[in-house]
């Protein structure tokens, strides 16, 4: 059984997309793959314990799959 939730996944999503946006803002596409390389060290391992898959709209990812 996973320690969270589909809304603590939509949470995490929505946060590392927010820092790549930053990322995006500051850096352009350089910045925004410092952004996502934070959010992957930084949020990667509380999204690995969701219980849901990709919360992006459309999103055909599953788990473990890149």
């Amino acid at each position: 059984m996973s320690l969270f939730n589909r809304k603590t996944a939509e949470t995490l999503d929505a946060a590392a997309k927010k820092l790549n946006h930053a990322g995006k803002r500051v850096g352009g596409e350089r910045g925004g793959r410092v952004g996502d390389a934070i959010a992957t060290a930084a949020l990667g391992p509380l999204r690995r314990r969701c219980d849901a898959s990709c919360t992006h709209n459309d999103c055909t990812h599953e788990d473990g799959a890149q």
